[in-house]
């Protein structure tokens, strides 16, 4: 097996840039032609403060891809849709919700279990579960159901389970979804909900501030990695879940995308890319975006992906 090839540390310096570079390099111009998937996992809504509701989470997120004409995709867990073991009709109003904007609806299990910790069997009956409600939804508006999205995004400790689990797919009409901006949000996103708890205004906004500065981080890695791999800009995949962060955010992160010189697309038009058919050979221990799995399978060493600053970790932390 060949040596990894290591990439120079010149080669990841920007990858730290902050605010103001990011801003500084929108200004100077960005390459034509980037394109962006926005994914939004954990529907109906996680990570909400008892300040406000899932519904007022997914009617926020809705208006702000609405103004900005984004479509997206919401991966849903429908374990979400029961209270006390049985169906809740509002729940399930909200992903009805989803579909009557235009948007689509994704498979992300039942009840979200890691691939690495749950038996193949348990794993599969999982997806089962997880679209006996969204399927008959989306069916009924007209509206496709095709994509499979891993919790967490871990695929398998071995790649006689991730083979077992993509036959499976296959065999129900499913597309694995997958990420090239992965990003520490939900992370951000519990701190959000601290803040906003404690009362912390300033806190509040120092986490929000923080958090675009990690997504800036979080392109600019998903970007340069592009680079090396395929020598281009391919069309990526943003991971955002349903939370609270997101649904008072959303608008100023697309502002921020269209700044950066993104226009958005469906998931259905980024995975027409060629760079979406990589060969993909990893297995371990955690969930990188597809971008480090390409890599690992070309036997190239990468930094690990941007991470939250040490105090957002703490937060996300407190009871």
């Amino acid at each position: 097996m060949p040596a990894p090839l290591i990439l120079p540390r010149r080669t990841w310096l920007h990858l730290g840039i902050g605010l103001a570079a990011a801003s500084l390099l929108a200004a100077q111009g960005q390459p034509a032609g980037r394109t962006v998937a926005i994914t939004i996992d954990d529907l109906p809504a996680t990570a909400v403060s008892v300040s406000s509701s899932w519904e007022s989470v997914t009617n926020r997120l809705l208006a702000a891809l609405r103004e900005h004409h984004v479509p997206a995709i919401g991966f849903v867990n429908e374990s979400k849709l029961y209270v006390d073991g049985a169906r809740d009709s509002g729940r399930v109003a909200l992903l009805e919700g989803w579909l009557r904007a235009g948007q689509e609806l994704g498979n992300h299990t039942f009840a979200h279990r890691s691939a690495h910790t749950t038996p193949l069997a348990a794993y599969l009956d999982g997806i089962t579960q997880g679209e006996a409600i969204t399927r008959e939804l989306a069916q009924r508006a007209g509206r496709p159901f095709r994509y499979f999205r891993h919790p967490q995004l871990h695929a398998g400790r071995s790649l006689e389970y991730r083979r077992a689990v993509d036959q499976f797919l296959s065999a129900h009409g499913y597309t694995i979804a997958p990420v090239t901006v992965d990003n520490q949000e939900w992370v951000y996103a519990r701190a959000y909900v601290v803040a906003r708890q404690r009362g912390d205004t300033l806190l509040v906004r120092r986490v929000v501030a923080d958090y675009m500065q990690h997504l800036d981080r979080a392109f600019a890695y998903s970007e340069q990695l592009s680079r090396v791999l395929f020598d281009r800009d391919i069309p990526l995949v943003l991971l955002l879940h349903a939370n609270e962060i997101n649904a008072a955010h959303l608008g100023t992160i697309l502002e921020r995308l269209e700044a950066r010189g993104y226009r958005f697309v469906s998931l259905e038009q980024a995975l027409a890319d060629t760079a979406y058919r990589s060969v993909d050979t990893y297995v371990g221990p955690v969930g990188p975006s597809w971008l480090v799995r390409w890599a690992t399978t070309r036997g190239i060493t990468v930094p690990d992906e941007p991470r939250e600053e040490e105090y957002i970790a703490e937060l996300a932390r407190a009871p």
